[in-house]
């Protein structure tokens, strides 16, 4: 079957009169069967990412946000330092790891997350 994952991103910003806005939409296809379609609570240290199901680096992954107080901080290692994703309080983001490794840690208090990981 082809185009199983849509993807989609929309931004908009509107200030001073001024308007902008990115939407992007793609059909694309998943090779593999595995997915992670769950929650997780991520602590104030650096927190492994659960991605079981998905085999190697997920295709697409997806995490929100579900704290209405702490941010959280997504990188590559337990130290942050590959790479670095801040999602304030309900804020979102979807991208294409290059490993299966992804760590996460929460500012001030644990902090509970939906994560969605697709296999390639």
């Amino acid at each position: 079957m082809a185009g199983e994952i849509t993807q989609q991103i929309s931004l908009q910003v509107t200030k001073n009169g001024a308007t902008a806005t990115m939407q992007t939409s793609v059909r694309v296809d998943m090779t593999g069967d595995g997915l992670n379609n769950s929650t997780q609570s991520i602590a104030t240290s650096a927190t492994l990412i659960d991605l079981t199901g998905v085999t190697g680096a997920p295709g697409n992954f997806a995490i929100r946000n579900l704290d209405a107080t702490n941010y959280i901080e997504i990188g590559g290692d337990s130290g942050l330092t590959v790479f670095k994703i801040k999602l304030r309080p309900g804020q979102s983001c979807m991208f294409q790891p290059s490993s299966g490794t992804i760590y996460a840690k929460a500012n001030t208090a644990a902090v509970l997350v939906q994560k969605l990981a697709i296999d390639a």
